[in-house]
């Protein structure tokens, strides 16, 4: 919700509170939590004798500037100032704190008193250029002939009703040094916070000036632009009529310090984006937008499918508050979020502050003056300030346009189809990303040679041998399968399905006992639903520990099963996956990759993946995975997962525990005490590298001092993420995917950490993107060599497939891990919605729900 949009309905303290807590006065900066200690320092890239060497063409361009060049900063300040109950109230919002479409709200309100104060100020019509980022911060390449200027503003800046006036206030920033092109060594330093990011800040700002200026360009989180019309050389949108979606075709943009040819220097990349949006016209109440939906009509129940359906649809989506002081503040009105569907406005009661109970029809009537018409139709949930829920009829909420479509608000169709689309190759995602820069604007104005961007870069990457993965005729440690049972549906049990499995488990190596054939019945007191309780019972009471389900996921059961029965029969692959799953969940190893990592070292592998809870909204509560090699083979893998309080330091709260275990299991499993630890954190982003230092790294220390004070192994933490904007392709005869195990080490990575690019498995459709390590710490040199080379074999450790995935197989059973307690925690929430059921504390849930302690906890349960 905006501050502006809710002052003239709070008392001057209650505004002062918000305005407190949302924006920060006076203060423009505040002193890094992190970065003060060094990270691992980059040491020289490997040259590997046997790797192929090959020509990799980049996304990424060297932004050339003008030497011995001054930028100038002026600092903008820009206050509103509205009436409240208890008198005037001023408000920063050239400092906003908030996220999402309220923050693209601010920033266009200070770009149109900006506008308003460029038409007032010769100065700033003349000499610059001057570039404004939409908050606090104008650039210029001239210096201004002033030391401040002010000007208020009474109308033509927003439509709210207890307007009064805005205020433009714009002097010069005191530096101790002024920027200055030279500055470029500035802006990468070991120590991140040391670092000094003006230099990137202020051509940021200079290359989105175009989109910004832009009135057909959307920009979401500041970096991706899209364009609202047609890009030449693109295919057609995509448009589903069933909520009225369409998609529209981005860019992101990204600048930062890379280590160049012969000198660092500041380089961008472009990416090209395809998401939806929803359409919706400007005017059209929310009513109205309802009947876009297939199935929907004014009489509909909010509990109907069709409805169901609707809400996961617009779930988060926002609107527009438009009766009384609300409709005349137009498109600056007051917003809410979609929470759910409420009951019909003559049944949905709730009570007031002096007591009183009465339902949503009366209060709009009474209050407002409004005499609904759709008094069939449910009402709309929405959160209040004071953590409660409030109602609104749907009639008296208008849409918001081209709001970005979440992947929780799309159906698996729409998620299909905008993966397929995004999955350009190459030279298409290549053509299109260059079009759509164009269209957006995200060419920078001539500059009087201040700056110029080159042709995309070539630079030189090498190619890994893949590690020999031993083939034998069965597994190479095959487990016997006892205790287990076999279910089928009661009416679609498939001829002769338990023989074909047992065929290729005799192939494989396997001993087994004969299941025991159960059945998953139908449950009659709900439609659609199974017994899957009672067959669980069944289960335990018979002693069995493992179940083999033959069902299909998908309401054609005859189809399915039919389908899945005949791949058995006919596709070994299919039988074979199914055995492999099955022998790696017992505790077994299907293959053994040779290589002298895992084999020859005493070396203890960690990953740790963070899953978010997207369905719960701003859950206080995350999961996360994780997974090592601790079992009585050092090619083994298995983990599990933790619930954990939602913090920034969201991995802290169990590495200590999570580690001691691992290692201890190890010692006990296959009598190994690691001389090395390698840890592998997944999704960190950039900003978060002098966490990982400072809080991740000093954990693990005191971990090992835990187990004995004198126990001091070398530990390596790596971070992995494929959020980064870099798109790699082998340049030969034109431009394709790079081969498995391509490594790029050099030129397009940091100046002053260890980093490097990986391509770990093929793109099935599109444009492999490669996964970006950084070495964050070491408490030995590290040889580049050695990592680059254990990542790789990692990522042919998989073991139910023969092909290597993306990532080092403990990050992949780390990010399963995660999901599976991801899917456990929202559905243990959802069936406590309104009781008093649901474990409040993180270690209930640790305890209840988690498999540490359990048989499960101690093999791959997940595979």
């Amino acid at each position: 919700m905006s501050i502006h949009e809710k002052l003239g309905e709070l008392s001057l303290q209650e505004a002062e509170s918000i305005n407190d807590s949302a924006y920060t006065n006076g203060t423009r900066s505040k002193k890094n939590k992190y970065g003060t200690v060094p990270l691992a320092p980059k040491l020289v890239s490997h040259c590997s004798q046997d790797a192929e060497i090959v020509q990799v063409r980049t996304n990424v361009r060297e932004i050339v500037l003008k030497p011995d060049t001054t930028i100038y900063q002026y600092m903008v300040a820009i206050y509103y100032v509205f009436q409240t109950p208890e008198g005037e109230f001023r408000v920063e919002m050239s400092n906003s704190r908030r996220k999402g479409d309220d923050y693209q709200r601010d920033l266009a309100m200070c770009r149109g008193v900006y506008r308003r104060a460029v038409e007032h100020y010769p100065q700033l019509q003349t000499g610059g250029p001057f570039f404004y980022d939409s908050q606090n911060s104008l650039w210029s390449l001239s210096q201004l002939n002033t030391e401040k200027l002010s000007f208020t503003i009474y109308e033509g800046v927003t439509n709210l009703s207890n307007f009064i006036k805005a205020d433009f206030v714009l002097y010069p920033i005191e530096v101790a040094k002024e920027l200055s092109t030279n500055d470029i060594e500035n802006t990468a330093t070991l120590a991140p916070a040391d670092a000094d990011k003006r230099l990137h800040q202020a051509i940021a700002t200079i290359l989105a000036d175009g989109p910004k200026a832009n009135p057909d360009v959307i920009t979401v989180n500041g970096t991706t632009h899209y364009s609202v019309r047609p890009v030449m050389g693109a295919q057609e949108a995509i448009w589903f009529p069933n909520g009225d979606r369409s998609s529209l075709l981005g860019v992101t943009r990204a600048v930062k310090t890379m280590e160049g040819f012969e000198k660092q220097g500041v380089f961008m990349s472009n990416d090209m984006r395809i998401s939806l949006f929803h359409t919706g016209r400007s005017h059209m109440t929310l009513a109205d937008y309802f009947r876009t939906f297939q199935g929907f009509h004014y009489h509909l129940d909010r509990n109907d499918v069709v409805a169901r359906n609707m809400l996961k649809a617009l779930k988060n989506f926002r609107v527009l508050l438009s009766y009384g002081k609300h409709a005349r503040d137009g498109n600056d009105a007051k917003t809410i979020p979609i929470r759910g569907f409420g009951r019909k406005p003559m049944d949905q009661e709730f009570t007031l502050p002096d007591g009183t109970l009465t339902n949503v029809y009366e209060y709009f009537r009474n209050r407002y003056n409004v005499e609904l018409e759709l008094t069939e139709l449910w009402t709309i949930e929405s959160t209040v300030q004071s953590g409660g829920v409030g109602y609104y009829p749907p009639e008296l909420l208008r849409v918001i346009p081209n709001q970005k479509v979440s992947c929780q608000q799309m159906t698996p169709q729409e998620q299909s189809a905008v993966i397929r689309r995004s999955a350009a190759k190459p030279h298409e995602r290549i053509q299109t990303t260059d079009n759509v820069a164009a269209a957006v604007g995200l060419v920078p104005r001539d500059l009087s040679g201040f700056l110029q961007i080159t042709e995309p870069l070539v630079v030189s990457g090498i190619v890994l041998k893949d590690p020999i993965v031993q083939n034998c005729e069965g597994f190479y440690n095959a487990m016997r399968q006892e205790k287990w049972g076999i279910v089928f549906l009661p009416y679609q049990t498939v001829r002769n399905a338990e023989n074909v499995l047992f065929e290729e488990m005799h192939r494989s190596g396997m001993a087994f006992d004969e299941p025991r054939i159960m059945y998953l019945e139908p449950d009659n007191q709900f439609q659609g639903e199974f017994q899957i309780h009672r067959l669980f019972q069944e289960a335990k009471d018979n002693g069995i520990k493992f179940l083999l389900f033959i069902i299909p996921s998908s309401i054609d059961y005859q189809t399915e099963v039919k389908e899945t029965a005949l791949k058995m029969r006919h596709q070994r692959d299919t039988r074979a996956n199914i055995i492999q799953k099955m022998n790696m969940k017992l505790g077994g190893l299907n293959f053994k990759v040779v290589n002298d990592y895992l084999d020859k070292e005493n070396l203890l592998i960690m990953g740790y993946s963070l899953s978010k809870t997207p369905e719960l909204g701003d859950s206080e509560v995350t999961t996360v995975g994780y997974a090592s090699n601790f079992m009585d083979h050092p090619q083994k893998f298995a983990g599990s997962y933790k619930f954990v309080e939602r913090t920034d330091e969201t991995f802290s709260t169990i590495i200590h525990e999570t580690l001691r275990h691992s290692l201890q299991k190890a010692r006990r499993a296959r009598n190994m005490r690691a001389e090395k630890v390698v840890i592998y954190f997944n999704g960190i982003s950039e900003g978060q590298l002098a966490m990982v230092n400072e809080v991740y790294a000093p954990q693990c220390i005191e971990t090992f001092q835990s187990l004995r004070k004198d126990y001091a192994p070398e530990l390596i933490i790596l971070a992995a993420s494929k959020t980064h904007n870099e798109r790699l392709y082998l340049d030969s005869r034109g431009v394709h995917n790079l081969p498995i195990g391509t490594i790029v080490d050099t030129t397009i990575v940091s100046p002053v950490f260890n980093e490097f690019y990986h391509v770990g498995a093929k793109a099935i459709q599109g444009t492999a993107k490669p996964v970006k390590y950084t070495v964050v710490y070491s408490n030995r040199p590290v040889k580049m060599e050695w990592v680059e080379g254990l990542t790789n074999t990692l990522c042919h450790e998989h073991q139910i497939i023969k092909s290597p995935i993306s990532i080092p197989v403990p990050l992949y059973i780390a990010a399963e891990c995660a999901k599976r307690g991801c899917a456990i925690l929202e559905h243990r929430q959802r069936l406590a919605v309104g009781t008093r059921n649901f474990l409040t504390t993180v270690a209930e849930m640790n305890r209840n729900y988690g498999y540490d302690e359990t048989h499960c906890g101690r093999t791959r349960y997940n595979a």
